[in-house]
């Protein structure tokens, strides 16, 4: 059975590149500025009416904020758009809001609140008839359907999702891309049904194909023929047709070269997926020596990704260096400006106050120091054990590969609310079991190791994601492909 827990929120995702903020929300570069730009909007508006620019810029703020790590604060604001909307008798609008929280809450692992506000988003449905209201709807309930991993009732939804979207006169303002839920649709058809329903993933892929070709931008128009090239490339090696396989394939690959002059860095999980399938398929056809070849292309495409990793650790010690140290020196200046101010009030009787505020300030500067000089001398030895665990390649101990996923999570931002559990479940898991298991799997690289720790920890895709600094889309896929490689692994899962 192909059973693929939390593809839900995979989708999801997905989900939310196909209907993301409308109005004048950006495609691409949300930054800091951006949610002063909009914040200043609404203080103008504070005092206004309610409106649906008000309501628009509440929207706006939020999806701005989420996409900052704010995810408290772009609730409120969604829930305050919202709330505006069905006070200005705007459904459809106010349908988005819930669509956009529910995708925030997935995003973070908080199915709890997901659910309740499926519910909500039912119940608006039920209201109001208008096709975005319902597509709204059925788009959420799909992704839910999935994470329960009940495939009937999952493809169901995604129909009704898609039927309501091709209702709609005109996709623009809600920025809706009808590819992606195609493919979504083809790829719930390939992992929840075993075996799969190929000619309902043919009639998607085709569909999403079609529609990709209206595309303006080309670089979007190669991300979704990549996906979908990907899986055509399945369907043809389930059929064992390996010939038409393998050129798929080599198409996948001529795209990914095509995005990478675009976009260098971005794609290089989905080049590596490349070239673990034409390793498969080659060694299924009994060619070694090209696949040998496309081994030594996924090795190093993997070291790639590995120094890449190494250098987001150590480019975000760095930045935490810093900014400590930044935030140290305001800190000792400022309480060096508050001794001055307090001894120039004083008069000669604060004499006495003001040497022992003095020495104070003195032994707080050399534990500003100490520390300061700890913090660098951690950032060295953390850029020293990443060297030595890159020097491992694939038969890197599985203490070691421990060791490292340990230094990766304790490096994960403040936000990351479970990193002291993710943290207790690699320390406790039982290498002796872990390493039994994977004993009979072959071709296991030092990456797959790490996937498999993560997964046999319990950490969910999300969780592996963050560690990893991928999509959830990307774990997912993954961990289907070592599924379909090793089946003496399908107990870690």
């Amino acid at each position: 059975m192909k059973i693929w827990r939390h593809i839900g929120f995979v989708l999801c995702l997905v989900g939310l590149l196909c209907s993301t903020f409308a109005v004048d929300v950006f495609a691409r570069g949300v930054n800091r500025d951006a949610v002063d730009s909009i914040r200043l909007r609404i203080n103008a508006l504070e005092n206004a009416p309610a409106s649906k620019e008000k309501a628009h810029n509440l929207r706006n703020y939020a999806y701005t904020a989420g996409k900052l790590g704010m995810i408290e604060e772009a609730q409120e604001y969604a829930q305050q758009a919202y709330e505006m909307y069905l006070q200005l008798d705007e459904p459809a609008w106010a349908s988005l809001c819930l669509y956009e929280r529910c995708i925030a809450y997935n995003s973070i692992g908080d199915t709890l609140h997901m659910h309740a506000l499926l519910n909500e988003l039912e119940q608006l449905a039920k209201r109001d008839s208008s096709a975005i209201t319902q597509y709204n709807y059925y788009s959420i309930l799909f992704a839910w359907e999935v994470l329960q991993e009940n495939a009937e009732r999952a493809t169901e939804a995604g129909g009704k999702s898609i039927r309501y979207m091709e209702q709609i006169p005109d996709l623009r303002p809600y920025n809706i891309m009808p590819e992606w839920n195609y493919y979504n649709q083809a790829l719930v058809y390939d992992l929840l049904y075993d075996p799969s329903e190929r000619d309902s993933i043919v009639y998607y892929l085709d569909r999403a194909e079609l529609s990709a070709s209206r595309l303006a931008h080309r670089i979007d128009y190669q991300e979704v023929m990549v996906s979908v090239n990907d899986l055509r490339a399945w369907l043809y090696y389930y059929d064992k047709d390996y010939a038409h396989a393998e050129t798929q394939m080599f198409q996948v690959l001529a795209l990914i070269d095509t995005i990478a002059q675009d976009s260098p860095g971005s794609i290089i999980t989905e080049r590596g997926e490349a070239y673990a399938f034409l390793v498969e398929l080659y060694t299924s056809q009994g060619r070694y020596a090209e696949a040998l070849h496309y081994q030594q292309l996924l090795t190093e495409n993997n070291n790639e990704r590995y120094s890449l990793e190494r250098q987001r650790i150590l480019d975000d010690v760095q930045t935490k260096y810093e900014v400590v140290q930044k935030e140290l020196t305001i800190e000792r200046q400022r309480r060096i400006n508050q001794v001055m101010m307090n001894s120039f009030a004083i008069s000669v009787l604060a004499i006495i106050s003001i040497l022992t505020i003095l020495i104070a300030v003195w032994n707080r500067k050399r534990r500003i120091e100490e520390e300061l000089y700890a913090k660098a001398l951690e950032a060295e030895n953390m850029h020293n054990e990443l060297l030595q665990a890159r020097e491992y390649g694939n038969t890197e101990p599985l203490e070691t590969l421990r060791e490292g996923l340990l230094l990766q999570l304790s490096e994960l931002p403040p936000k990351a609310n479970y990193k002291a559990d993710a943290i207790r479940k690699i320390r406790e898991l039982n290498l002796v079991i872990f390493k039994n298991t994977i004993v009979d799997a072959a071709d296991l690289s030092v990456m797959d190791k790490r996937y498999l720790m993560c997964f046999a920890a319990g950490l969910t895709a999300e969780q592996i994601a963050e560690i990893f600094n991928i999509s959830p889309a990307s774990v997912y896929t993954v961990r289907y492909r070592i599924k379909r490689k090793n089946s003496t692994l399908k107990g870690l899962f």
